[in-house]
């Protein structure tokens, strides 16, 4: 094995930026590059690393040189990543985080972006971390020790033929991951990640049941419901304040695009448009606090079946909230007993997830002195349920008991999968029926 020189290095460098396209790149991108090859990524070519930034950002890589006769080989990787199931969702991905023109965020979200491609391979592309450093400071290189153009080539025919042959696609939750970078700090969070989501996904094949509650109590409405005005029912009357969703469609016929201020202006600077009113009047959401408390056993200690038991505690608590979606609902899952030793990590990220989902003011994970949520506490004037193996005063109880014999270990997954899913479908069922048979 022969080490590159560093002024080998920095041959290399410098023709893979001027092949494609850059006489030279700026220093974000440029440092990029040097992380990238930090992490073992010697052979990503630095002119396309540059290129691949520019098709997702606002701003430029590198200073381009005019007129530049770009590669086909590696413009074609660079059309076939854009082109593959699932890649017009990274375009949405980059404009709603900002990315776009966030050179710092973009970087962590092009890495994970590169982390699903094929890895660029070369046998000549070997050198060290201090060598690198010192190739920015040499002058005057004269070769690499290798036909450079002749190793690209190979790099991307490489690259593009392992892309063909694996199907390369971006998921549902490809695109989860890639937004959010933040929340895969550490290898194992993206591990523990990826075991609940195929477990999550698994639990939703057997929780598609839809439950609404018909009726509810007058009494359970005053004692726990807050009033609130919303537009309800059709139209009232016809008003001169409003949104442009209630405009009189009549009124768009004062626009005159030829003018720079025409009548339509006029009209909305004087508040002399009309608009549609809605029908207003008060609804009552009903303030429910659900506690579902689970004691662990040794059972959790497999990774695989903690995996499973924080996707089910996160598909139990958005069906609940999705069953009374007109209430204002709160989920307390209380983890008691035995402690996984992997259990700390996974609350941890578990944590994250939830403000990433957006969930943080709704679901709270409590385990010993740990809360996902120290704002989340049960209120005062709020119906409060139990779901639990044993009940508990001043809460209504529905038995709740999470399997963890050695029985259902030796089942298969998707018997598992269904198991927990009914159990979900059960409980949620019977609230329900409590709910609306009035029970406090």
């Amino acid at each position: 094995m022969i080490l590159l020189r560093p002024d080998q290095i920095s041959y290399w460098y410098n023709y893979s930026v001027a092949r494609s396209g850059y006489s030279e790149l700026y220093a974000f991108a440029r440092d990029f590059w040097k992380d990238l090859v930090r992490r073992g990524n010697k052979a990503f070519p630095p002119g396309f690393l540059a290129r691949l930034l520019e098709s997702f950002m606002s701003v430029p890589a590198g200073v381009h040189i005019d007129n530049a006769k770009l590669p086909e080989i590696e413009t074609r990787y660079l059309s076939m990543i854009h082109a593959a199931e699932g890649a017009d969702r990274l375009d949405g991905v980059f404009i709603i985080t900002g990315a776009d023109r966030d050179t710092a965020l973009a970087q962590s979200i092009i890495m994970q972006i590169i982390d699903r491609l094929p890895a660029f391979r070369h046998s000549s592309l070997i050198f060290s971390d201090a060598e690198l450093e010192k190739s920015f400071s040499c002058e005057g290189s004269q070769s690499a020790g290798f036909n450079v153009d002749q190793a690209l080539d190979q790099i991307f025919s490489q690259a593009i033929n392992e892309f063909m042959a694996d199907e390369l696609s971006f998921d549902t939750d490809d695109i989860f991951e890639i937004g959010h970078p933040n929340l895969f700090e550490r290898a194992a969070d993206r591990f523990f990640y990826r075991r609940m989501t195929g477990a999550m996904r698994g639990l939703a094949t057997w929780t598609r049941s839809v439950f609404s509650i018909k009726e509810e109590s007058s009494w359970i409405v005053a004692k726990y419901g807050e009033p609130q005005v919303l537009p309800l029912g059709g139209y009232d009357e016809l008003t001169n304040k409003g949104n442009l969703s209630s405009i009189v469609p009549s009124e768009l016929a004062y626009i005159d695009e030829t003018m720079d201020f025409d009548l339509f202006d006029y009209k909305y600077i004087e508040n002399q448009l009309m608009y549609f009113k809605r029908e207003s009047g008060a609804v009552f959401r009903i303030r429910r606090d659900i506690r579902v408390k689970i004691n662990l056993s040794e059972f959790f200690e497999h990774e695989r079946h903690l995996g499973l038991l924080f996707a089910w505690c996160f598909n139990f608590a958005e069906k609940l909230i999705d069953t009374f979606v007109k209430d204002m609902v709160n989920v307390f899952i209380e983890l008691d007993g035995f402690e996984p030793s992997s259990l700390k990590e996974a609350f941890s990220f578990f944590g994250h997830f939830l403000r990433e989902k957006g969930l943080s003011q709704r679901i709270c994970l409590i385990c010993g002195n740990q809360r996902t949520s120290d704002e989340m506490q049960l209120r005062k004037n709020a119906q409060t349920w139990l779901l639990a193996p044993e009940p508990e005063p001043d809460s209504i109880f529905i038995p709740l008991n999470i399997p963890q014999s050695d029985e259902f270990a030796r089942l298969d997954q998707d018997e598992q999968n269904r198991i927990l899913g009914s159990l979900i479908n059960e409980s949620i069922e019977r609230m329900v029926k409590h709910a609306q048979g009035g029970w406090n």
